[in-house]
């Protein structure tokens, strides 16, 4: 006699198959990261179940299948929250499995099959661990059974009908569901008491242990039927209650669908088991217990022990956040507490591991023990932890003031983030560097573990102005970029000792102030070139592009009494007008001899009044060039011909901590080589003369010679994605012209 409940999937094809990859995929040697639980589609496959181990005879052991105490209310709540960590309810829809609860009427108990059960509100969790442990079925069997039938498990989005016939029960191939038995607690209670009759009255139903049984391979009896030798009484059941064995098509696609003779619960079963649980077949599996799991910043750390009885050997133990891997440790640490339960000698079974790099919010943190020998892995729980966000810190160990310099010093870091940090020192308000933390502080790391070691700096500040200085360290608050000051020293920069020509060295001054006006702004400052008496050229950029070009010989008999053997006739002060009105950044660039190199020396914002609409110096070019690749032209170039630069940014390679980047400019007003600046993340990072050869452009452009190519390499570039953008010079006004942004990825 058949079960009145008789659905084998023969009827309609697998919906979803779960794969489970920390409970398959982790062997003693190695583990494989992942998505904890994910629904497969019907052509999926993702776990370590093999088709080959499958033995129709013996499909779970009964020392698994009547476990009533394999997992207790909070191990199950813990693997609803693992196996569905992104189901949300829908608008109108029934809750997720792991949060649902239904109110439950006392259940008496029924003599030689199920104890008493008493009624209440109850989470699914509890229901099924109740129900598991007053029937003697696995809380395991019972999951794997709610799965296999509706999917309901790992659903991302249950519906009603998943709730009503939970567990199948009732619900014949051949006929309605009955609603007498609609609900979820009144299905899990049912389906468990149907194998426990099963078990009381072995002999009484069509299946039966210990003889050969022909059962049919589908619904339709024309697909035919094999004959099966059933070796224990949880197989017999498990054919009661879904009276079909899967053929070969079925077990040569394991994760999806056969043929039409196919049918898929027996099957499913299995291989759900296998993928959650370890072999239905096996023997003992880990436990322990998971002590605390903590946030401190961005570092989670949990602690507990691991242990399994078929070794006194330390285990392994996996933990992933959000139903991703994300560490493993050896649970070796030494735990006295354990003796009394362990004996005295086997008691290296703790753990302590942090996690790092964990996102800011809420997350679910499971702590696996990894099987050895017999048995499966186990889930030692989840734990839900919230990690907040933590100011960033830093100090100025040495702000050391000499000639025209500053010397410092120091370490900065960001608790929420293990990537070196970048940081900036201003003087006086100014910006003087921007770099990251390039130096290994062991000393700051053990203070703060879980940063990372790169935490320290050391530069040199030249072109200080002498004086009494003030010196603040900046550096960005993650996982954000506002910048936040950490650290602030005073200091006194003096001024050289000599005053002529015999001292060389870079040039150095002053970028003193910018006034806006009615379209206009004026520049102030000053500079002085040690390797040479002529004043100092420099040039203005507006909001990023070349305003004005000149020399600094004003008069400032202030630089000369500090700095004596120049002269007076080493200031700047200039206006440049046209300026639309708005906010614009001015930067002051002076000229370094003899490299003919020009140093910025600083940005600052002002404001101007006035008109927006007519012709301001202080907007880019916002037309592209004309030429995408050289176009031959007939004739060479007259040395009197005119017209705005041309050329093209090329490529741009990134390298290990570099970029390469190649193009080619022609400036019709002069026959010299083109200058040209490179930016790096919207930054200034290079500049010089595009004469590189290019032997193509000169055959396309025959009067210019071949020395128009730019071929230059930027260095010390962190990894990641970067953008590059190329300006070349245009004469005779000297305005930088865009020529195109490229983006690339470093090493």
């Amino acid at each position: 006699m058949l079960s009145i409940r008789n659905r084998g999937r023969g009827r309609r094809p697998l919906r979803s198959a779960l794969a489970l990859v920390v409970a398959v995929a982790v062997a003693v040697t190695g583990l494989t990261f992942g998505t904890i639980a994910a629904e497969q589609t019907t052509t999926g496959s993702a776990s370590a179940a093999s088709a080959g181990a499958f033995d129709p005879g013996n499909i779970i052991s009964d020392a698994n299948f009547y476990n009533g105490s394999a997992m207790s209310a909070s191990s199950v709540q813990s693997f609803l929250n693992s196996v569905a960590p992104n189901c949300r309810q829908a608008s109108g829809g029934p809750a997720c499995l792991k949060n649902f609860s239904q109110n439950m009427s006392s259940i008496a108990a029924v003599s030689g099959r199920c104890s008493a059960i008493g009624g209440g509100v109850k989470s699914a969790a509890t229901m099924i661990a109740q129900v598991g442990a007053a029937c003697g079925i696995s809380q395991k069997v019972l999951l794997v059974l709610l799965q296999k039938e509706q999917g309901i498990v790992t659903t991302s989005s249950p519906t009603s009908y998943m709730y009503l016939h939970a567990t199948g029960f009732a619900c014949p191939d051949t006929a309605p569901c009955d609603p007498a038995y609609f609900g979820f607690g009144q299905q899990v209670y049912a389906a468990a008491l149907q194998f426990k009759r099963y078990q009381a009255s072995p002999t009484y139903w069509a299946y039966q242990a210990g003889r050969n049984n022909s059962i049919l391979y589908n619904p339709n009896a024309s697909c035919g039927r094999k004959t099966v030798y059933i070796q224990n009484q949880a197989t017999a059941g498990l054919y009661i209650y879904t009276p079909y064995v899967p053929n070969t098509a079925a077990m040569n696609n394991l994760y999806g669908t056969g043929d039409s003779c196919s049918a898929y619960g027996n099957r499913n079963f299995w291989r759900m088991y296998t993928d959650w649980f370890g072999s239905p077949t096996g023997g003992s599996s880990p436990y322990g217990n998971v002590d605390s799991v903590t946030a401190a910043s961005t570092n989670v750390t949990v602690t507990g022990w691991a242990v399994d009885p078929d070794t006194t050997n330390p285990l392994r133990v996996a933990f992933y956040v959000d139903g991703v891997g994300k560490r493993t440790v050896t649970a070796d640490q030494s735990r006295s507490d354990l003796a009394g339960s362990l004996g005295s000698n086997n008691t290296n079974h703790g753990f302590s591991a942090v996690l790092s790099d964990i996102a800011i919010g809420s997350h679910s943190v499971c702590t696996f023990a990894i099987n050895q020998g017999a048995g499966a892995n186990s889930l030692l729980g989840c734990n839900s932890v919230t990690v907040a966000s933590a100011p960033p810190k830093g100090v100025l160990d040495t702000v050391q003031g000499g000639s025209e310099t500053i010397k410092v010093s120091g370490w900065v870091l960001d608790p929420d983030s293990s990537t070196p940090a970048w940081y900036k020192v201003q003087v006086d308000g100014v910006g003087a560097i921007s770099a990251n933390t390039d130096q290994t502080r062991s000393d700051v790391a053990r203070v703060y573990p879980g940063v990372g070691q790169v935490l320290g700096f050391t530069k040199t500040i030249t072109n200080v102005t002498p004086g009494p200085r003030t010196v603040s360290l900046w550096t960005q608050d993650k996982p954000g970029s506002v910048w936040k000051k950490v650290a602030e020293k005073s200091t006194t920069v003096t001024a050289p000792t000599t005053g002529s020509t015999g001292k060389k060295g870079a040039v150095y001054g002053h970028f003193d102030g910018v006034t806006g006006s009615t379209n206009a702004v004026s520049i102030r400052g000053w500079a002085i070139d040690p390797d040479v008496y002529d004043a100092v050229r420099y040039k203005v950029h507006i909001d990023g592009v070349g305003a004005q070009a000149g020399v600094a010989n004003g008069t400032r008999t202030d630089v000369e009494r500090v700095h004596p053997g120049w002269g007076s006739d080493v200031g700047l002060s200039t206006t440049v007008t046209g300026v639309a009105a708005g906010k614009h950044t001015v930067t002051v660039w002076y000229q370094d001899r003899p490299s003919g190199t020009y140093r910025s020396f600083g940005t600052k914002s002002v404001t101007v009044s006035g008109k927006t609409t007519s012709g301001s110096t202080t907007k880019p070019s916002t037309t592209k060039p004309t030429e995408s690749t050289p176009t031959p032209s007939a004739t060479p170039k007259p040395t009197t011909s005119s017209g705005p630069v041309k050329g093209r940014f090329d490529t741009a390679t990134g390298g290990t901590g570099t970029i390469r980047v190649t193009g080619w400019a022609i400036d019709p007003d002069t026959q010299s080589p083109v200058r040209y600046k490179l930016h790096l993340d919207g930054k200034g990072a290079a500049a010089g003369t595009a004469n590189g050869t290019r032997s193509d452009v000169e055959r396309a452009y025959p009067g210019w010679g071949s020395d128009v190519g730019l071929d230059a390499t930027l260095t010390g570039v962190p990894k990641g994605t970067h953008t590059v953008r190329v300006w070349y010079q245009d004469l005779p006004g000297g305005r930088y012209v865009d020529f195109g942004t490229k983006t690339v990825t470093v090493r």
